[in-house]
């Protein structure tokens, strides 16, 4: 009798686990798998990460803030448009042309007055230092700090200055800074609406996002979205945030 109760039980609770199995099972295929967004600030090799070797430079050019001399090796520092230009070191007659030609590029756009009065706030810092940081912008700051990749954005569509001062002007005039949650929603909605390749670098960050698509959208450039008429089809919210806001 004994025996027959412990099968019967035995029974009973196998039947339960396999109850408990098959409801878990089905409660898991009529929910749907939940979308885990980008991390807001997320680390890349970006063009505001501060590596190491970026960091050196930007040491570089505070501890000759107030030097003179271009020739020495050491800061010029020259006013163009409203525009601050820090030189260092022996900087080609060409580079400089493309810095004062970026300016001029930049002040013909479209954006406001007040955002180009804005824009000059940042200063830019020229120096030719292969491998140590490129293209990048940093607390305030643009660095263009590889002669050669320089003149390689110019071979295409491109505006490294306008792309580098969007970035000031999301750090330091957008509401909430890199951390602006409109600028951060449109981003994660482009990111799983597959406006663009997930590896294109518009989708970096919530920060390439910007910077990449307002240098399409005023100069152009060779990546997307390309152009202003690309962005509107593409991605027309930030085409209209763009137009609103700046």
């Amino acid at each position: 009798m004994r025996s027959t109760k412990t099968r019967v039980n035995s029974m009973l609770v196998l039947l339960l686990a396999l109850a408990v199995i098959s409801s878990c099972k089905k409660e898991e295929q009529s929910s749907p798998t939940e979308q885990v967004k980008p991390v807001a600030g997320q680390t890349v090799e970006d063009h505001i990460t501060i590596t190491p070797e970026r960091q050196k430079v930007i040491d570089f050019f505070k501890q000759n803030a107030n030097a003179r001399g271009e020739a020495s090796g050491a800061v010029a520092k020259i006013s163009y448009r409203g525009f601050t230009v820090n030189y260092s070191g022996t900087v080609p007659n060409d580079v400089k042309s493309l810095v004062t030609g970026e300016i001029d590029q930049l002040l013909s756009t479209s954006t406001s007055s007040t955002t180009k009065q804005h824009m000059t706030g940042a200063p830019i810092n020229v120096y030719n230092s292969p491998g140590s940081g490129d293209l990048f912008y940093s607390n305030g700051n643009v660095y263009i700090v590889n002669f050669s990749v320089y003149r390689s954005v110019h071979t295409a569509p491109g505006n490294v200055i306008i792309h580098e001062l969007f970035h000031y002007l999301h750090d330091r005039w957008v509401p909430g800074g890199f951390n602006n949650s409109t600028i951060y929603n449109m981003y994660v909605n482009a990111y799983y609406s597959g406006v663009y390749p997930s590896s294109a670098y518009v989708m970096s960050n919530q920060v390439e996002y910007l910077g990449v698509s307002a240098e399409a959208n005023y100069t152009g450039t060779n990546r997307p979205p390309y152009n202003a008429s690309t962005l509107a089809s593409s991605d027309p919210d930030l085409k209209s945030y763009l137009t609103t806001n700046f």
